[in-house]
């Protein structure tokens, strides 16, 4: 699965959540202070998100976790690459910990 599959899957699941919801795309980027074309542009997987903002996203549109906007027969190959945290200032230790928690997630 390519980088931008995910961020398209987990697109995908935003706006099904919204719309749940009868939220407009103007309704939730005001709460998560975005506008509403870069959440049109997240839900198309057009722009990627980051971390504090899938946060902000879970609590805008009600979910209890991050992980339910991911499916679960999400999955990384067996042999995929490190899972690159790109424009993040995250340490060694810290960084690990984020790839283990995705990979995990990948596996369930």
């Amino acid at each position: 699965m390519s980088d931008m599959e995910i961020y398209r899957i987990l697109g995908l699941a935003i706006a099904k959540r919204r719309n749940e919801l009868g939220l407009t795309q103007a309704d939730v980027a005001g709460r998560i202070d975005l506008t509403r074309a870069s959440l049109a542009n997240i839900e198309t997987g057009r722009q990627k998100v980051l971390l504090h903002q899938v946060f902000k996203l879970a609590n805008a549109l009600e979910i209890n976790s991050i992980t339910d906007l991911v499916p679960a027969s999400f999955q990384f190959a067996e042999n995929s690459e490190p899972v690159q945290f790109e424009g993040s200032d995250v340490n060694d230790r810290e960084r690990a910990q984020l790839e283990h928690f995705v990979r995990t997630l990948g596996s369930r």
